[in-house]
């Protein structure tokens, strides 16, 4: 087992992401729809398909299929070991092109102990039907994974020298698509104090979802000096959960030709959601931040919320990277070069 063959998956509620020892990277939306063929004028055209070979069935994933039946499902468990969650993972190694991939992944800590065993045995089983050969699956609680991210920056965007984080205790906060995990490290040594719970980004989408569906209340929420809806504004038919989370990765809506800034139409949503999640977390773990060295941030909420609201409930400084939604599978692969290559992991 060689770095080459290192792929590190993140296979998460909201995005899917991996990076390979050969160089290979990406990232798409954890969204998978079974594409059973089109009758209509050009329905194929423009879609990209994924055929896995064990059972030769063609799939839409990621962005080609926010549009075209991807469903709305639970982040319990139960995605763990779903149909939709194989296909992401075959993806991944299929762009990655390794054929005797050592894998490492993750589980979030609310399910960690009971789902471990299971899922470590899906994934490998999963990887050899589809004719590949795992030297190794390892699965890390995902709140673990940024605390490994060489990426790590300060409030002035200054990246952390690697062994930072090494010295003193430092909490980790990861605020995913469907979940939230907290955890700790003292000196450099994982902690039993942890936390996870289902809530995640998928919240705020729901909750600005509707908020966008009652555009004369959601403008009474709104500061005197922000720009609110215009009196015509009313959602398609098309719009979905899923065009929350485009909207907000964009940080505008598109209306009629124009692009409607997003950053203070989604802010009642983000607050109620902070105000709802990070004390309790908090609370749960320490009780009071005002004794951490620094409290990393990691997950797509984390970019969504945003440091001026992570500054209103997080009291010691705050690192997090440029993309703190790809910390956990940077920290995923950091973790098993630097921890696992070198004591020779076996399968």
């Amino acid at each position: 087992m060689q770095e080459k063959d290192v792929v590190a998956i993140d296979l998460g509620n909201g995005t899917t992401s991996f990076i390979a020892g050969n160089g290979r990277s990406g990232s798409y939306a954890s969204l998978v729809a079974q594409y059973n063929g089109s009758s209509g004028l050009g329905g194929e055209f423009g879609k990209n398909f994924f055929k896995t070979s064990s059972d030769q069935k063609r799939y839409l994933i990621g962005e080609d299929c926010r549009e075209e039946g991807a469903r709305t499902r639970s982040t319990d468990s139960s995605f763990y070991s779903s149909p939709e969650i194989r296909v992401l993972f075959l993806k991944a190694l299929a762009l990655a092109d390794i054929k005797n991939p050592a894998i490492v992944s993750g589980l979030p800590t609310e399910f960690f102990n009971n789902e471990l065993s299971t899922f470590e045995k899906n994934l490998k089983k999963w990887a050899t039907e589809e004719g590949y050969k795992p030297s190794v699956v390892k699965i890390l609680p995902q709140w673990a994974g940024p605390w490994f991210d060489d990426e790590l920056a300060d409030e002035n965007g200054n990246i952390l020298p690697r062994d930072f984080v090494t010295k003193g205790k430092f909490g980790v906060i990861d605020i995913g698509q469907g979940t939230t995990d907290v955890g700790q490290f003292v000196d450099g040594k994982v902690s039993d104090r942890r936390h996870g719970e289902s809530k995640g980004v998928s919240d705020i989408h729901r909750a600005f979802f509707t908020q966008l569906q009652q555009p004369e209340k959601l403008n009474e929420l709104l500061g005197k000096k922000d720009k609110k809806l215009p009196k015509e504004f009313a959602l398609d038919s098309q719009t979905t959960e899923f065009s929350m989370d485009t909207w907000l990765r964009n940080g505008f809506i598109s209306w009629r030709g124009e692009q409607i800034d997003i950053t203070a139409l989604s802010l009642p949503a983000r607050l109620d959601f902070a105000n709802d999640l990070l004390p309790r977390c908090i609370s749960k773990v320490w009780g009071s931040t005002d004794f951490l060295n620094g409290m990393i941030l990691a997950g797509g909420g984390a970019s969504v919320l945003g440091r001026d609201i992570l500054k209103q409930f997080i009291n010691c400084p705050i690192y997090m990277s440029a993309s703190p939604d790809l910390s956990i599978v940077r920290g995923y692969n950091r973790f098993f070069r630097t921890q696992m290559l070198s004591r020779g992991a076996t399968a």
